[in-house]
């Protein structure tokens, strides 16, 4: 038999028993490798730092169909590939792999028709597939596998080794073909027809045309691409077949194909229209001569549809994310407030347009410095213990005022609103300080302040003259007391009649009238000074008890008790005792007045203090008179509302923005149990 008859008789079975043969033939090899019995195995299958749990399960459910070999580090898996050892038909990555994406890259060179399986969590699925989409040098053959669908694993690697051998026996059966090819000199027919049978089975779709576009002949594979068999394509143009809009670029790819200068490079076109669904091709060319001597070209065509959408989708993202970068950085340049970033050690990052107008630094000047250095010294030690606290993620943001330090030297105010960043792998990285300008509305209010300070010290120099009569006729009686006293102890000391004792007890009550006449004069001194506001623990029981002997001289006069109710033990509150002392003495003195007309035998004033709640303390003026109506209650507090004939109408407008500087609450209540009004003021408990 000739070489051209055994070459021919090869010819007749290479689609089907050739590859057979062949694959049978390396299944005998394998499993002479894995010293396994050809009965029993079909596979072979490298496990990478698999669970022991799933190596048994896979071993019971595919014993005697697939052999197992376990490594522990993608090392010696790669060390076994590089070396050639026993074929490999499918590897199983586990989920403890590192840098799955990296070793099933680094796999491919090795062997590209080794399926690649990698053990996933199920969390964690949908992040590895996306990264696999979007790595380069990978194969099509390799997936993710979540560990909570173990179940279906055994047949999946079973179809992947059924992939991997038919791919092998593909490579065989060419590799036979050309080896067969070298050694025959005539028989061009035969070869035609088993590279067309051999073509007929490739996984590619192959069209072969003419120079005008005209179709010569296609493989199964591009047939079932174009949905059309290969009788209603004969004859047919490209431009029967494919978009109108996609012409161009294939006419210029078959043109550089018959008269190439350079390999032409590829085109993706998009076939969508024709077949009503999402289809990209990628198209390659190569001429080619027909029998009689007639130019044409080979196209390639290869269905890109994921590659491309998932291209699609990446750029999109990308997109998305450049407009919301930059409708962010708009957002963050253009906002009113200054913003600042700082990394974890307080050093600026980053500071928008606003901050730079605010500070007079610009962002270059301000990058890198620490935060602390444009702190006025009046906060820079508040400041210092804020940024030493231990951060706290589950703390939300607090605001606050701070004085800052522009360069110009000048001071400014802020509300500052401090966001702290953290990262769920690293924790703490940084914060996004928020800074509002508020240094005019602390000028308006220092402004205001000391307006209120002066009206309340005319107030309390105005109740001081209304009480003229009663603070003279208070002073009158110890300095009558000492008149008489010392008269008659100079009337003993001439007689000659004076007694040791008799002296000493009568010095003693002239000293003692001296000393009421001074508390007097202190109080009152007190009372009526004009200082600036000095905030400082308040005891306001202390405090109550201290102004009651001011109003006690009005009470007296007026013939009515003043009893106190105080509750104890209150904690302290933070405020001016002069502004605080003004407020119970004007409200106590718009009691009595309010008593006039009330009989003697009526008459009360009740000063009581209580906790409404464990934040507030209360402090609450009831008399017996006649109350106010709901008409007088609601307009009580403004300013020159009055209803004394004589009166201005400021002291309650004053009160109330006394308490209100201290942060609390004045309240009025016309028909109390006594029938008459009571006024109750809170004021706020201090954290700790």
């Amino acid at each position: 038999m000739t070489g051209f008859d055994t070459y021919t008789t090869g010819l007749d079975v290479v689609t089907d028993d050739t590859v057979g043969e062949l694959q049978v033939g390396s299944s005998a090899q394998t499993m002479a490798a894995g010293n396994t019995s050809p009965e029993s195995v079909t596979g072979r299958v490298v496990l990478v730092d698999v669970d022991a749990a799933i190596v048994s399960r896979l071993e019971a459910q595919l014993k005697g169909r697939i052999s197992f070999e376990m490594l522990k580090t993608s090392r010696q898996m790669l060390a076994e590939l590089e070396q050639m050892l026993p074929r490999v038909d499918a590897l199983l990555l586990g989920v403890n792999v590192r840098e799955p994406v990296r070793v099933a890259q680094r796999v491919q060179p090795l062997g590209n028709d080794i399926p690649v399986l990698i053990l996933t969590e199920p969390e964690h699925h949908a992040q590895l597939g996306q990264a696999l989409r979007f790595s380069p040098f990978l194969g099509s053959d390799v997936s993710p596998w979540p560990v909570s669908r173990l179940d279906e694993l055994p047949l999946t690697l079973e179809e992947a080794i059924s992939r991997a051998q038919k791919r092998r026996s593909y490579r065989r059966a060419v590799a036979a073909s050309q080896l067969r090819l070298g050694n025959i000199y005539n028989g061009r027919l035969q070869v035609t027809h088993y590279l067309d049978r051999l073509l007929d089975n490739a996984p590619i779709g192959i069209l072969n045309v003419d120079v005008h576009g005209i179709i010569l002949g296609m493989n199964r594979y591009a047939g079932r691409m174009l949905d059309r068999t290969e009788r209603e394509t004969l004859g047919v143009s490209l431009a029967d077949l494919f978009p109108a809009e996609e012409m161009d670029a294939l006419h210029k790819l078959v043109a550089r194909c018959v008269a190439p200068s350079k390999r032409p490079a590829p085109e993706v076109i998009d076939i969508s229209g024709a077949h009503g669904s999402v289809r990209f091709l990628e198209v390659m060319a190569s001429s080619l001569v027909d029998r009689s001597g007639q130019l044409g070209a080979t196209l390639i065509l290869q269905d890109v549809t994921a590659r491309v959408c998932a291209e699609r989708e990446r750029c999109e993202a990308e997109e998305a994310l450049r407009v919301s970068e930059r409708r962010y950085r708009e957002l963050v340049q253009t906002m009113s407030e200054a913003l600042v970033l700082t990394d974890n050690q307080h050093v600026i990052t980053y500071v928008n347009e606003s901050f730079c107008s605010m500070f007079g630094y610009s962002s270059e000047e301000a990058v890198g410095r620490h935060l602390l250095e444009f702190v006025h010294e009046e906060d820079k030690q508040v400041m210092g213990d804020r940024m030493s606290q231990t951060p706290d993620a589950a703390a939300g943001v607090k605001r606050y005022e701070t004085a800052w330090v522009t360069r110009e030297g000048r001071k400014i105010t802020t509300l500052t609103s401090p966001k702290r960043i953290f990262d769920p792998d690293t924790g703490y990285v940084g914060c996004l300080g928020i800074f509002t300008d508020i240094t005019e509305r602390k000028q308006v209010e220092e402004r205001e302040k000391k307006h209120m300070l002066e009206l309340a010290h005319v107030s309390r120099v105005t109740t001081m003259g209304e009480m003229s009569s009663q603070i003279a006729h208070e002073l009158t009686q110890p300095l009558t007391a000492i008149a008489g006293l010392s008269a008659g102890c100079l009337k003993l000391f001439r007689a000659g009649a004076a007694a040791q004792e008799e002296v000493d007890e009568t010095l003693s009550d002239i000293s003692h009238q001296a000393n009421r006449a001074r508390d007097i004069v202190v109080r009152l001194r007190s009372f009526v000074r004009n200082e600036e506001v000095q905030r400082s623990p308040i005891e306001i029981n202390d405090l109550v008890r201290g102004v009651v002997p001011l109003i006690e001289i009005e009470a007296r006069w007026y013939s009515l008790p003043v009893k106190l109710d105080l509750w104890e033990p209150l904690p302290a509150i933070m405020g001016d005792s002069v502004l605080i002392e003004q407020v119970v003495l004007n409200l106590a003195h718009n009691a009595i007045e309010a008593m006039h007309g009330t009989e003697p035998r009526r008459r009360g004033l009740t000063i009581r203090t209580s906790m409404p709640d464990e934040n507030h303390v209360q402090v609450a003026i009831c008399d017996s008179g006649p109350g106010i109506s709901d008409e007088v209650k609601a307009r009580i507090f403004d300013p020159f509302f009055t209803t004394k004939a004589d009166g201005m109408g400021m002291g309650l407008a004053i009160t109330r923005s006394i308490i209100d500087a201290h942060h609390g609450v004045i309240e009025v209540n016309g028909c109390n149990e006594q029938g008459g009004t009571t006024f109750a003021f809170t004021l706020p408990v201090p954290e700790s």
